[in-house]
C-alpha cells in the first residue's frame, strides 16, 4: 500500500512539472504551413510535453481564418479552449487584411472566454527558425534568404524541418530575434511574435 501511495505522489509531481500543461488548459494552434510550421510545432510539443496542445493546419489568408476555423474548433474533443492561436506569415498580406484579422480575433474573444490571437512573423516563420542559429535582430531578411541559410545549415529539406532541429534552444532564439506583440505586424525588420507564444505555452 505504501508503495502505491509513493507512486501516486510521484505521478502528481510529474503532472505539475514545468512545460506540461494540464488538460484543464487546452490550447488550439492553427498554422498556415502544412510542412514547416507543423513539423516544428510537433517537435516542440514532444520536447516540452505539451499534452493539451492541439495543432491543426489551415492555409487561409489571415482575415479569413477566424471564420473558416469555427467549424473545426467546435468539433475538437478538447473544446472549449483556453486560447486559440493563429501562426501566420506577413508575405503579401496587406495591413488592411491584418487589421480585419485582428478585429475578428478581438470580436471572437468578446463572445466567449477563449482568447484569440495572431502570431505574425515577418517575412515568414523561417525568421523564428533561423534565430535558433544566429542573431537576426535589426536584420531584414527575405523568406528566400532565410530559407537558403536554413538549408545550408541542413535544418530545412525543401519545406520539411530536419529531425535534428534544436527545438530545445528556444530560449536562445528568443534572444536573437526582434519581437513583435501578439496581434501586431512589424514590417520594419525581420521579426516575430513567436517568443510571446512560447512564453504562453510553457506557463
Amino acid at each position: 500500500m505504501a508503495k502505491k501511495n509513493r507512486n501516486k505522489d510521484t505521478n502528481s509531481r510529474r503532472r505539475g512539472r514545468p512545460g506540461t500543461r494540464t488538460t484543464s488548459e487546452p490550447i488550439l494552434l492553427f498554422v498556415q504551413g502544412k510542412r514547416t510550421e507543423k513539423d516544428y510545432f510537433e517537435r516542440l510539443k514532444r520536447h516540452l510535453r505539451l499534452q493539451s496542445l492541439t495543432i491543426r493546419t489551415e492555409p487561409q489568408s489571415p482575415e479569413n481564418l477566424i471564420d473558416r476555423t469555427k467549424t473545426t474548433i467546435s468539433r475538437e474533443d478538447d473544446a472549449p479552449f483556453s486560447a486559440i492561436y493563429y501562426v501566420v506569415d506577413v508575405d503579401e498580406t496587406s495591413d488592411k487584411q491584418f487589421n480585419q484579422a485582428f478585429k475578428a480575433a478581438k470580436d471572437a474573444a468578446n463572445c466567449c472566454e477563449t482568447e484569440y490571437h495572431f502570431v505574425v512573423s515577418h517575412e515568414s516563420f523561417e525568421a523564428w527558425l533561423l534565430a535558433h542559429f544566429e542573431d537576426i535582430r535589426n536584420k531584414n531578411y527575405s523568406r528566400t534568404t532565410m530559407g537558403k541559410k536554413l538549408r545550408d545549415l541542413k535544418m530545412l529539406n525543401g519545406k520539411r524541418v530536419s529531425n535534428n532541429f534544436p527545438v530545445e534552444d528556444y530560449k536562445q532564439a528568443m534572444g536573437q530575434v526582434t519581437h513583435c506583440a501578439l496581434d501586431e505586424v512589424n514590417r520594419e525588420t525581420t521579426s516575430t511574435a513567436m517568443p510571446h507564444l512560447i512564453t504562453e505555452l510553457i506557463k
